[in-house]
């Protein structure tokens, strides 16, 4: 029976509607209400409540709290559809931040004022702004799938404001520095992965993952098909391969200097993987372990680190030589769209966020063409010479 009605006291009548399963625990859920007054107000009540439940326009409250929900969603829709690092983050979130100062709560008791009260205690216990921006993006995700499948009447996120991320900008390495970093790393296993950062614009996990086979020297043309990431499986780490950032391969035109650091590096290797013998695992990569297996990225960070360190160059990060590259490329006029092209993001609008404030002076010199348009028009017009 989908609703009923029961005499409660003289004047007094329960109003009962079942309203579909728990999402979570599968139970049958009801909504319940209380009227006071004839057995003809609670029968308006019942087919009010019978009509609104049939059209989704309320909920039925269930038993299931924002933690068996947040769990759900990690297992049956965040893993499936992101990365396994990202998915790692989600989780990490959901059990370090959300689980411990939300997760009794029942879901559809979730006010917008107990995740304000979360923010505002992260905050007090020293978290950075970004990681609660971070743990609100989860949190609305995972509530915006039980609106979707009309188990919540409401995302309360969108009720909540987190805290405002001042943004940082990435300190960009002059060419001087460049030529410096690049002429200290000659004959060393970081040359090629600095040489596809800087001249060609490639992500580390990006450098870690190409093959000889995706690279045509001849017509100065890599494809930029996988990436190299490293996730934690059961306590260790295991790596893995996954599509680009964009979920889509790109191809990469490779200066003529970065040709030339290719060729030499493919002979060299070549003569290194002789010397190896039988020890050598031949998986085709660019840029290998000393062993011709991938190079584990976390293994890759503390060489470049230590290399860094030996050599003084200020303190520079694998990141900020790609950021170098489109920098550079925006001083020299490309495009955006060239530009995002090149560095494999998803739309123009996300290169202009990251690198919109450019190198220091190319405002400057945009301004001198600009000016120097303007006056040949001026003088055109006036008929100066």
């Amino acid at each position: 029976m989908p609703g009923y009605i029961r005499k409660r006291g003289k004047l007094s009548w329960q109003v009962m509607v079942r309203a579909g399963r728990d999402p979570v625990t599968g139970k049958y859920v009801r909504i319940t209400r209380t009227v006071r007054g004839t057995r003809k107000e609670a029968e308006r009540l019942l087919a009010r409540l019978l009509h609104e439940v049939n059209h989704g326009a309320v909920v039925a409250p269930g038993r299931t709290t924002v933690g068996e929900w947040l769990h759900r969603w990690l297992v049956d829709i965040a893993k499936p559809n992101v990365a396994a690092k990202t998915w790692e983050r989600y989780e990490e979130i959901v059990r370090l931040h959300l689980k411990p100062h939300l997760g009794a709560i029942p879901l559809h008791q979730l006010r917008p004022a107990h995740v304000q009260r979360l923010y505002a205690t992260l905050l007090q216990a020293g978290k950075h702004p970004r990681t609660i921006v971070h743990v609100h993006r989860v949190l609305h995700a995972a509530l915006q799938h039980a609106l979707r499948l009309e188990v919540v009447a409401r995302n309360v996120c969108d009720a909540v404001t987190p805290p405002r991320v001042r943004p940082s900008e990435i300190p960009v390495i002059t060419e001087e520095e460049v030529a410096r970093i690049l002429r200290a790393s000659e004959g060393t296993r970081l040359h090629i992965p600095i040489v596809l950062a800087v001249l060609c614009g490639l992500r580390r996990g990006e450098v870690l993952a190409l093959r000889w086979s995706d690279v045509d020297l001849e017509r100065r043309i890599l494809q930029v098909r996988r990436s190299l990431e490293e996730v934690r499986v059961d306590g260790r780490l295991v790596l893995r391969t996954k599509e680009p950032k964009t979920g889509k391969g790109r191809a990469v035109v490779v200066p003529p200097l970065a040709a030339e650091a290719l060729k030499r590096h493919r002979r060299a290797q070549v003569e290194e993987r002789l010397r190896a013998g039988p020890v050598w695992e031949d998986h085709d990569l660019v840029c290998p372990a000393s062993n011709g297996g991938p190079w584990y990225p976390s293994n890759f960070q503390k060489v470049f680190s230590g290399f860094v360190r030996q050599y003084a160059i200020r303190r520079v990060t694998f990141h900020q030589l790609r950021h170098a590259h489109a920098s550079y490329a925006i001083r020299l006029g490309a495009d955006l769209r060239t530009v995002a092209a090149r560095l494999g993001h998803a739309t123009p609008t996300l290169t202009l966020n990251v690198y919109g404030h450019e190198l220091p002076g190319a405002q400057e010199e945009l301004s001198l063409r600009v000016d120097r348009l303007i006056r040949e028009a001026l003088h055109q017009l006036r008929g100066e010479p």
